[in-house]
């Protein structure tokens, strides 16, 4: 006769225990991306094979492998022989919603630094991160060339082009106005889903000087703008749509009360304004909101706002928000008119 173990419930120790270790999975996933094991696991392999494979140590990164199991990304079949699982597909370089890049970049040094110095945070309300490397997150960019070239990436590759498309309809728009829109992912989507629209990207010049080949590679080239510039200062006029997708939500108050001050300057009376970016809501499934939101104040001294708090914030400077497409957990759509 088998006897049965009464199931005691975890004791407070162990859950906290493994909430304090739980950014040592994020490490190990960011490490496997870096070495690309999960580009060359095709098919269930021995360690020894993946170590051949991406030239690491067998047993150096076995551990790695089992913590990435235990995150959900791996599975180990059989013993010391692992496979991705369908979670982990996203971390192919090859897979539509690949996020590789994003949890390359996640945990660099320059973000665990400045997790090392985030007791200033809560204390003092500033962003940790100006502590820890002498400059602010964008200045540090600025000059860190093969730093800002992997944040790029992870920029491009996580997008929410799918929800910019479908929360707002350009069918009836000439001309749209990507204001600080990075590389122009999310602007050569809006092109080559519209086929009579035309764009203009404004961001710094170094940004905007490597924008080029995301238009030519989408066919859209010869419908862009490339305009240099900071959204503090005069952006092009006359547009039916001006885009800030990812900008709002990287700024404090009184910066993103300038930014917007520098779009409705720009609008016209008929003009929309349409702001991409996470909105915390009801509907979310997941502690990600919270946890991004913690990632950016610390960063950059910025906080995700929830839809109520966009309205309130876009009431100071005489814009009115319009309505939204809520998407839990992922980026929402806003549209804005003047008031």
């Amino acid at each position: 006769m088998t006897s049965q173990i009464p199931v005691e419930p975890v004791p407070a120790v162990l859950r906290v225990r493994e909430l304090m270790t739980a950014g040592l999975l994020s490490h190990a996933i960011s490490v496997l991306c870096d070495l690309g094991v999960p580009d060359v696991l095709e098919t269930t392999r021995s360690h020894v094979e993946l170590a051949k494979e991406v030239n690491a140590d067998p047993e150096g990164l076995l551990p790695f492998l089992r913590a990435a199991c235990a995150a959900g990304v791996l599975a180990e079949p059989s013993r010391r022989n692992f496979e991705l699982t369908e979670l982990g597909q996203v971390l192919r370089a090859d897979d539509p919603h690949s996020i590789k890049a994003m949890c390359s970049l996640t945990c660099r040094d320059e973000f665990s630094r400045t997790w090392s110095d985030s007791l200033h945070t809560a204390r003092t309300g500033g962003p940790s991160f100006a502590v820890s490397h002498g400059s602010s997150f964008f200045e540090y960019m600025a000059s860190h060339q093969e730093f800002a070239t992997l944040f790029d990436k992870a920029m491009q590759s996580s997008a929410a082009v799918d929800n910019l498309l479908a929360g707002f309809d350009f069918s009836e728009v000439g001309h749209v106005v990507d204001v600080g829109g990075g590389r122009g992912t999310m602007l050569a989507a809006v092109l080559k889903r519209y086929p009579t629209l035309r764009g203009t990207l404004v961001d710094l010049p170094h940004v905007v000087g490597n924008a080029r080949k995301t238009f030519d590679a989408a066919g859209v080239a010869d419908r862009v703008t490339l305009q240099p510039g900071s959204f503090f200062d005069p952006i092009p006029g006359d547009a039916d749509v001006y885009l800030l997708s990812r900008v709002i939500g990287n700024w404090n108050d009184e910066d993103s009360l300038r930014i917007l001050r520098t779009v409705r300057t720009a609008m016209r009376p008929d003009s929309q304004l349409v702001v991409v970016g996470q909105m915390p809501s009801e509907n979310d499934r997941t502690h990600y909101p919270q946890q991004l939101d913690l990632y950016m104040f610390a960063l950059l001294g910025a906080r995700l706002r929830s839809y109520e708090e966009y309205q309130d914030l876009f009431a100071q400077v005489d814009l009115e928000v319009t309505g939204w497409s809520n998407f839990p957990d992922s980026e929402s759509v806003l549209r804005a008119r003047l008031s």
